[in-house]
């Protein structure tokens, strides 16, 4: 690994700058991105199917069945979407210095249960607790399992508790962000007996505790480019599928007396719609780890120590 060799200049960025470079990564890195992204998204797509999928099938008498799927599987997804970048983070971080990972030794690294060496973080338990717990997701998965299949939508659940919790996971995700990034690639402990030791949440807090302001700004901005990417990405889809099937959501009918109709079919509501949703959740892990990049540069003068590591590493190598 050559710290002062880098694929992504190290410098200071502006959240446009981010952006633009973030379509430069995806460019670069977009096979082992696409790959390292399913590893993830495959796995918690399937588990969503699982707990909300039948939904989309119960006919409720309303005007428009598959609003209970819609919201319910968007709420899943909301919450979810930091732990499908997992695999991403543990890739891109060695590949900005050049150094290229198997991905065999990209899943070892998330999944890391037990320690190899003395100075091996479990990283496989700290990512359940810190996302699975704390972020809200496990509670997520347990409430909506214990839904009666049978009964009439559970209003205290779906739009109260669930609500809540995605909320707990916004304030999270607004100012403390970069927690995959902290696990997967400083390796921090998540408890230490040596009280100078810096653990995941000591180092978090000296991240992210003096830019709290800048973070929320920073993620209303992204939440505001995440929802037109939703749309443009569904416009885009719906277009190609109407175009090469003939099948539109809207029809017109002159004859009647409405003269639109709007009926999504099951494709539209199982299939098209959250495939777009994950895969702006996916293009977003980019972003995220690029964002945090700047924020160590910005804050942490992070350029200035890696040319320092690689001088000294250089020096020892001499002296040996």
């Amino acid at each position: 690994m050559q710290l002062d060799n880098t694929r992504i200049a190290v410098r200071e960025r502006t959240l446009p700058e981010v952006f633009d470079l973030a379509l430069h990564v995806t460019r670069e890195f977009g096979g082992p991105w696409l790959l390292c992204s399913l590893l993830a998204i495959i796995p918690l797509a399937a588990i969503n199917y699982y707990l909300v999928g039948w939904m989309a099938t119960v006919d409720y008498d309303s005007d428009f069945p598959g609003a209970r799927f819609l919201w319910n599987m968007t709420l899943l997804v909301f919450i979810k979407a930091p732990l499908a970048s997992v695999f991403v983070v543990a890739y891109l971080g060695p590949a900005v210095f050049l150094e290229k990972k198997t991905f065999w030794q990209v899943v070892k690294d998330v999944f890391r249960i037990r320690k190899e060496r003395p100075d091996d973080p479990r990283t496989g338990l700290n990512l359940i607790l810190c996302q699975l717990l704390l972020r809200g997701i496990l509670p997520t998965w347990l409430l909506y399992l214990l839904l009666d299949r049978s009964a009439e939508p559970n209003g205290f659940v779906e739009w109260l508790v669930v609500p809540l919790i995605a909320c707990w996971s916004t304030a999270m995700r607004a100012f403390r962000p970069y927690i995959n990034e902290i696990v997967l690639l400083e390796r921090n402990p998540l408890f230490s007996r040596n009280p100078h030791q810096i653990t995941i949440h000591r180092r978090s807090t000296h991240l992210h505790g003096p830019s709290s302001a800048d973070l929320f700004v920073r993620w209303l901005l992204s939440a505001g480019v995440g929802l037109f990417l939703i749309a443009l990405a569904l416009a885009t889809v719906t277009l190609l599928i109407g175009i090469l099937v003939s099948e539109w959501p809207i029809s017109v009918d002159m004859s009647g007396g409405q003269l639109f109709s709007f009926e999504l079919s099951w494709f539209h509501i199982q299939i098209m719609y959250p495939f777009c949703l994950w895969l702006v959740a996916a293009w977003f892990s980019i972003v995220r780890f690029l964002s945090y990049l700047d924020l160590r540069i910005r804050h942490e003068g992070w350029e200035v120590e890696l040319l320092m590591r690689a001088e000294a590493l250089r020096m020892a190598a001499k002296v040996g």
